[in-house]
């Protein structure tokens, strides 16, 4: 977490407190996108909200957003196997992401569009992969195999969110950066 100037009187650091409540923000916003989605099985823009969050401010803040808002959207969705299964899955998916760090403003949006794509592929994966011990290995094929029309449709849906609102959210995380590096001093 960023630390900055504190104030000698409270101990107030008013660079902990902007991260807590930004981390605070983008999951309210991500869980608000997950849950007016919801109609749509796999398709919200989740996913690819997290990547902007990890390209931009790092794994740890990516990591904080998403088990924050698996955690919130899933008290409204229903809690089972599957939330540790999605921890997992955007713990995975995060630490990809981070490995993009650095050069995702040098890749294409096509390049791009591919790995959120991959990220919706490989989140269905995952899935199955940790609630296989849940249901039996011996099952497992036939588990993934049936949601593999569901992971197309997430796969497909990030391709789509990520044109829409990769530019957006990246330029007002840009922003709000510039705006607040001059008055967090």
């Amino acid at each position: 977490m960023e630390s900055g100037p504190i104030d000698n009187h409270s101990g107030y650091c008013r660079g902990r407190t902007y991260s807590l409540t930004r981390i605070a923000l983008l999951a309210a916003l991500v869980s608000v996108g997950r849950l007016s989605f919801s109609f749509v099985p796999n398709v919200q823009p989740m996913t690819v909200l997290i990547v902007c969050i990890t390209l931009y401010y790092g794994w740890e803040n990516g990591l904080a957003v998403s088990f924050l808002s698996v955690l919130l959207t899933n008290i409204y969705m229903g809690m089972g196997p599957w939330t540790l299964a999605q921890l997992a899955a955007y713990a995975v998916l995060i630490g990809l992401t981070y490995l993009l760090e650095g050069s995702y403003e040098s890749l294409s949006m096509p390049v791009l569009q591919i790995f959120v794509a991959f990220l919706g592929l490989l989140y269905g994966l995952i899935i199955s992969l940790v609630q296989a011990p849940f249901f039996g290995w011996n099952i497992f094929l036939p588990y993934y195999l049936s949601g593999l029309v569901f992971d197309i449709m997430h796969a497909g849906g990030n391709v789509i969110f990520f044109a829409l609102l990769y530019p957006i959210v990246m330029g007002i995380f840009e922003r709000t950066s510039q705006k607040n590096k001059h008055t967090i001093k």
